[in-house]
Order: C-alpha cells, then structure tokens, then sequence
C-alpha cells in the first residue's frame, strides 16, 4: 500500500493522474511562487512604490535563478509556510542587498501562495475542460460544463491584503491575467472547486458502474471534498488542511477522467 496511488510506481497506471501530476510537484509550486514575486516587483516598480531598477533586477531574477525545494524545508516547519524561506533563498540567490531589500515589499507570505496556488488552478481546469469534453455528451456532464464559467470566475484571482492593496491588487491581477476579488475570508471558492470535482468523479463513475477503480476514485472524493467543506479553526489551519486535501482531490479527478477516456 502507498502513502498515494498517483506517484506509486506500481499503482500510477491504475489511477493515471498523468500530467496533472506535474502541477502538484514541490518544483511547480516553487515555480509558480516566483512568477508571483517577480509579477508583484513589476507592479511595485510600475506605480513607483519601489525603484524602478529594483523592480527589474528582482523581475529577472524570478525568471532566471534557480531554487531547490528540499533545501527549503527546515525553514517552512519553522515558518509553516514555504513562502517565508523561499524569500530568504531569493534574497540570498540574488546577490545583491541593495535591490533583494524590496523583495515582496508589504505582501503577505499567504497571499502570495494564495496567488501561485491561483496560477496552477488555471491549468488544472483547463486540462479538466479539455478532458471532460473529449467524452460523449450526457446531461450531468454538460451541467458540469456549464457551471465552469462561474467557478473560474471565483477562484482564478489574486490575493493582495497587503500595503497598497488598492493600487497592487487590480495591477496585478492585470498582470498575471486573473481577476482581483481575492478569496475572502471562508476561501469559499476552494470549496467550490472541492465540491465541483467531486461531482465529476460521481458522474464519471455512474457512467461505468463495473469500473472499481473509478469507484474507488468516487469513495475517496467524496472523503475528501466532505472533509474540506468541515474545516474549522484559523486560516492557517485551514491552509494546511488544503495542501493536504486539494491535490489529492484533483489528482483523483484527474484520474477519473483518464480512466473514463479508455475504450
């Protein structure tokens, strides 16, 4: 038995997450939290809060170094937060205090997850779309579809409480392509996403009611998306209630649609 089936080497075959796997990785999300910070120092430099020579040394930077996730992991169990040592890692990578010194000047280590993790969701719905509408039509499936436009609409967005969040949030939802109403304080629209996949993977699997492994992927959804709509406690428990939830509920659905593509 592995810890989970979509990166067992045995069991990925079973339960073919395939590519979306990759979005999942300690790599994408690093890579996304840079994208993030070098898009918030273009921003930041644009409406002249920080230098402008600043904002384009730290925007090259985002693109050009390189950092090691598993270097960052004492530093976020001490900050329960990757975001905090990845900054560090940044600041050091850079090479150069005086412009590192306006690194995510005023943001919040959590809006700035909350706004990579937004990035990733993108292309996670976008495989979900193309998937789903590579099957034959059924009427739960097109209502499905047809509620994608209104869930896209709340998740995809930034997340900026930080200072200037007046001027920054619209700038840089601009500038990553997402809106700027943020999540709230419920995160509501992650429990909607739950809810949504969860529904996929039931209207996949009543379509192949023999599939076990479908119906094993139905089970464990429905685990999942029940355990995150109970979240209670702060934000930050909250947080890491998703980072253990939300992957393995997408991964599933994922799968489910792989397994619903075999003839």
């Amino acid at each position: 038995m592995s810890a989970t089936p979509f990166d067992s080497a045995h069991l990925h075959r079973l339960f073919p997450a395939g590519d979306l796997a990759k979005l999942f990785s300690d790599s994408a999300e690093v890579r996304a939290i840079m994208i993030v910070v070098g898009t918030l120092a273009k921003v930041q430099g644009d409406a002249g809060l920080i230098p402008e020579t600043a904002a384009k040394a730290i925007h090259r930077a985002s693109l050009e170094l390189q950092i090691d996730p598993g270097a960052l992991a004492q530093g976020t169990a001490e900050a329960g937060s990757v975001v905090p040592p990845l900054l560090d890692a940044f600041r050091s990578l850079m090479q150069a205090p005086d412009y590192a010194q306006y690194l995510c000047q005023g943001a919040l280590p959590g809006d700035l997850q909350d706004c990579a993790l937004a990035l990733r969701l993108r292309q996670v719905l976008a495989q979900f779309e193309a998937a789903t509408e590579a099957l034959p039509g059924s009427d739960d499936l097109a209502a499905l579809m047809a509620d994608l436009p209104a869930l896209r609409e709340a998740l995809l967005c930034v997340s900026h409480n930080g200072d200037s969040a007046e001027v920054l949030r619209p700038a840089l939802g601009a500038a990553l392509n997402l809106g700027d109403q943020g999540w709230g304080a419920d995160r509501m629209p992650l429990t909607m996403l739950a809810d949504w996949a969860a529904r996929l993977i039931r209207a996949l699997a009543g379509r192949a009611p023999g599939n076990a492994p479908l119906a094993a992927l139905k089970a464990h959804a429905g685990i999942l998306g029940t355990s995150l709509g109970a979240v209670e406690g702060s934000a930050v428990a909250r947080r890491h209630v998703e980072s253990l939830i939300l992957p393995q509920l997408l991964l599933a659905t994922g799968a489910a649609l792989s397994l619903a593509a075999r003839p």
